[in-house]
């Protein structure tokens, strides 16, 4: 490894210039040789009268470089960043520094093009830029020398453009400290701080110590564009309402951050930002480049489509799910994604959830109508797909717009009535009835009555009034068969007055409930695995078990059962997935879909397999459990309740192993507030037999 001795050149003595600050900045932006652009100024730049007006027009310019140095355009392929354990090899810290030493010669050539752009700024802001573009060029020094003594050349890669195209179309000199000193020199607070401590351990202090150098400049940068951003950002707005409202994309508050674990909040207070900005910024996250999935909650669609052709006013105790769960579909979503909610997460609860190592999306806030903001940033912004829950009649009208903006598939460009069929459990059961057994629909008292006494023939006691359309036993009634027919009036239809009619079946003596999930697309189904299901007495969802391999820790009858009986009917190329895929394709949809299931006991004891209890098309709270299960420790369990909000559990705060990755403890999802009712619970142990025991939840808490 090549060392050298870092030698820091001292700021030049404050004594005139021959060179004006306009001879300054022409000679930095368009010059040809990179000598003459990383030659400072001796001594201050005389500054022109303030006032002065712009003389020329700087749209479309590029700077002048090299040949070896000009701006790709996408035909040049550049290495990529090296990472950790490579920078120990001088080629690979060569790469790294020649990043760095674009970005910093970038920096110079736009402080320059903001010199000429705004003549007519005031004399203190072009005298403090001037300063900063000296420091600049300084900075361009030490990484080309440094670059040097590890055997690479300035100008040997090509030069990302990208920092030129996002602040060269700057209007205004507040476009200027918003876009670079507040975002780009900003960001630079993480980024020279993570890699100065990355390279000290790679054993190059040399490059570190320049790192370190260049960290403490930026300081005083950011500072220097926070003062005259708070000159000229609308009196009224904080830091950070006018920062999100200034940047327009693709650039945003997270381009103004680096590593979240080299996160510099101490370098951030010293640049003169309060509390309450370096808080929300820590937090923040949208997307940097890549086009974001939307997702939305709505668990209450099948109530929707059971009203149909009527509006649906949902009860409160349905409209508590779905205020108080709404956070759940940021556990589906990665973190460039956008998660739509009535209210968004407090900073204090988004703080639990990245304490505990989950990488959160973006939050935007619904109107009180549950309809988008018009004149908010996702209002201009284009997405990949809208995510819903569950597709539903309500959502085209609500997020027309959204639609209107998808780049990719969106499962809400318009309602059909033919999707009912999709959500029926009587249409399930009539086009699976292979996979499902024994399903009566009943639309009338006369073909309730013919349902018990077959089932009564067969040898079955009791049995199960579904309705067609609901969620996680929504409206499910257990019913003793021989006093259904007893009691039963065929004049009166009260048990099947419902849309569609009602399922009858018989009640099973269920020994474990499981779900598989699939994503369906097409000719192409993908299998992602089996879930364990708690349902409560009443038949109601209570929560999902999630285990690295699925059935350990089971009683041994049931797991080799499962093992060789029932989960092999689930595989990807099987029969039952190809009905599944092929049943999908033929009403148009597309997406997350489920797969309800159980194993119980027959009149003889023995295990019995029921692979189709019912399809749910949508997501899944057994979903949301697999998603959340990439955050826990490997061979570790993961139990995912919904509990009533005052049921839930006091644990110890959730335990990261050195990863990151929870090893134990619990942690409440949602936040709980003053008249929540519900609380997505999870808990992590070492496996199955460790997790406790869940106090019962609401029998029909939304699935």
């Amino acid at each position: 490894m090549k060392r050298s001795r870092v030698s820091f050149d001292s700021k030049e003595a404050n004594v005139a210039s021959s060179e004006s600050v306009e001879d300054v900045a022409r000679r930095v932006l368009f010059s040809d040789t990179l000598t003459e652009k990383l030659r400072p100024a001796e001594g201050r730049p005389v500054l022109p009268e303030d006032g002065k007006a712009p003389s020329e027009d700087f749209t479309g310019v590029t700077p002048g470089r090299p040949a070896e140095l000009r701006l790709a355009k996408g035909d040049r392929t550049r290495p990529p960043l090296p990472k950790a354990p490579s920078l120990v090899n001088d080629e690979s810290r060569g790469i790294l520094l020649h990043f760095f030493a674009n970005h910093e010669l970038l920096a110079a050539e736009l402080m320059a093009l903001a010199l000429l752009k705004f003549p007519d700024a005031p004399g203190a802001f072009r005298s403090g830029l001037a300063d900063t573009l000296k420091e600049e060029q300084r900075h361009a020094r030490w990484y080309i020398g440094r670059m040097k003594e590890c055997g690479v050349a300035f100008g040997q890669y090509p030069a990302n453009r990208f920092f030129w195209d996002a602040v060269s179309t700057m209007e205004t000199p507040l476009d200027y400290v918003s876009r670079l000193s507040l975002t780009f020199e900003q960001a630079n607070l993480d980024y020279s701080r993570h890699y100065a401590r990355v390279l000290e351990e790679a054993g190059d202090e040399e490059s570190a110590a320049i790192l370190r150098r260049v960290h403490e400049d930026e300081i005083s940068h950011v500072g220097y564009g926070l003062r005259w951003f708070r000159r000229w950002k609308n009196e009224g707005d904080s830091d950070w309402t006018a920062l999100e409202k200034q940047l327009s994309f693709p650039l945003s508050p997270s381009r103004a951050k680096g590593p979240q674990a080299s996160f510099s909040a101490e370098g951030r207070h010293r640049a003169g930002f309060d509390e309450d900005y370096i808080k929300k910024l820590s937090l923040f996250e949208r997307s940097k480049g890549r086009t974001p999935n939307v997702f939305h909650f709505n668990p209450e669609a099948e109530n929707r489509i059971a009203a149909l052709p009527a509006a649906y006013d949902p009860p409160a105790r349905i409209a508590s799910v779905v205020e108080d769960l709404e956070i759940l579909p940021a556990f589906l979503a990665r973190q460039d994604d956008v998660v739509l909610m009535r209210r968004p997460p407090s900073l204090e609860h988004l703080e639990r959830l990245k304490a505990s190592g989950f990488t959160l999306p973006e939050f935007v806030a619904l109107d009180a109508r549950g309809r988008l903001a018009k004149d908010g940033l996702l209002s201009r912004r284009k997405v990949h797909e809208v995510r819903p829950w569950a597709k539903a009649p309500d959502l085209p009208e609500r997020f027309s717009d959204l639609v209107s903006r998808c780049t990719g598939r969106s499962p809400l460009a318009k309602w059909e009535s033919t999707d009912e069929k999709l959500f029926s459990k009587a249409h399930q059961a009539e086009t699976f009835r292979h996979w499902m057994g024994l399903s009566f629909l009943c639309r009338s008292a006369a073909d309730l009555a013919v349902g018990a006494e077959e089932l009564l023939e067969r040898g079955h006691e009791n049995g199960l009034l579904k309705q067609p359309f609901s969620t996680a036993g929504g409206g499910n009634r257990k019913v003793a068969l021989r006093e259904t027919i007893a009691t039963m009036d065929s004049k009166r239809s009260d048990p099947v007055a419902v849309k569609g009619g009602i399922l009858l079946e018989p009640l099973h003596d269920r020994v474990f409930d499981f779900s598989v999930q699939y994503s369906v697309d097409g000719d192409e189904i993908q299998f992602l695995g089996p879930v364990e299901q708690l349902i409560a007495p009443s038949g109601g969802y209570r929560g999902s078990v999630c285990v690295n391999k699925f059935c350990q820790g089971m009683d041994p009858e049931l797991a080799r059962f499962l093992m060789n009986e029932a989960l092999p009917t689930y595989r990807k190329e099987g029969a039952l997935a190809t009905s599944v895929r092929e049943w999908a394709a033929a009403a148009g949809y597309a997406g997350p879909l489920g797969v309800d299931a159980y194993v119980y006991r027959d009149r003889d004891g023995g295990l019995r397999h029921r692979p189709i209890c019912e399809i749910n098309v949508r997501y899944t709270m057994g979903r949301v459990a697999m998603e959340i299960r990439r955050q826990i420790a490997p061979g570790h369990a993961l139990k995912f309740e919904i509990l009533k909000a005052t049921q839930r559990e006091s644990f110890p705060a959730p335990l990261l192993d050195d990863s990151g990755k929870i090893r134990g403890g619990a942690l409440v999802l949602n936040e709980v507030r003053a008249g929540s009712r519900f609380a997505a619970q999870i808990t992590v142990a070492e496996d199955r037999r460790e997790l406790q025991a869940t106090p019962d939840s609401l029998g029909e808490n939304r699935k």
